[in-house]
């Protein structure tokens, strides 16, 4: 027998591989005193938390694991460059979560882990049009019957995933404060063709 897993959904994980800086730290805590109530937690007023100055480092970071995810999973020869257009911190307290969702106008979209524990913290994902018509009962789980995929994270993560991909957080266990810094990508540049009449430049 031969089973092919045809069209996979990509989740880049890679780790930031450096501590934040005290700077930092004290800007993401600055961040926390002026946030708003979302649907299970709360986020911070300010979405684009990448362009502070004291997060310039952190912003170039990252743009080199989304340049990483491009050149290696979507390994295109358009005459494009991929930046990150919003950006924004949940801060997730005990008995919280941060319900399911994707992210519109955006090509790719990340999450750094600033606080989490691996052994309480993980973030879910959910398998495209899961509303199924028949269900049956499965006696062992694979990326084939699987509707959903709970990925543990700690801090120092960075995951990368289309922006269309439906997430989110379960319920939070532990007392730890779990806070994610989170962020949407688009690109810049020509793609198409002219000749075939489908170019267009962004």
């Amino acid at each position: 027998m031969r089973l092919y897993q045809l069209f996979p959904e990509p989740v880049y994980i890679s780790n930031l591989e450096r501590k934040l800086t005290k700077e930092e730290l004290k800007t993401v805590d600055e961040y926390k005193k002026e946030t708003y109530k979302n649907e299970g937690n709360i986020t911070s007023n300010d979405t684009y938390v990448l362009e502070n100055k004291t997060l310039k480092n952190l912003k170039e970071d990252l743009t080199t694991k989304v340049k990483e995810y491009f050149n290696k999973i979507i390994c295109t020869s358009n005459s494009i460059i991929p930046y990150i257009t919003q950006s924004w911190i949940n801060y997730t307290e005990t008995n919280q979560f941060h319900h399911r969702h994707s992210h519109s106008n955006s090509y790719i979209s990340g999450v750094f882990y600033i606080d989490a524990q691996r052994e309480v913290d993980s973030i879910t994902f959910c398998k495209p049009k899961a509303d199924e018509t028949i269900k049956l009962h499965v006696t062992e789980y694979n990326p084939f019957n699987s509707t959903t995929f709970r990925c543990p994270v700690e801090t120092g993560n960075v995951f990368l995933f289309p922006s269309r991909l439906t997430h989110g957080v379960d319920r939070k266990k532990g007392t730890n404060t779990r806070i994610s810094l989170s962020f949407n990508v688009f690109f810049k540049g020509t793609i198409g063709d002219n000749l075939k009449l489908t170019e267009l430049v962004l």
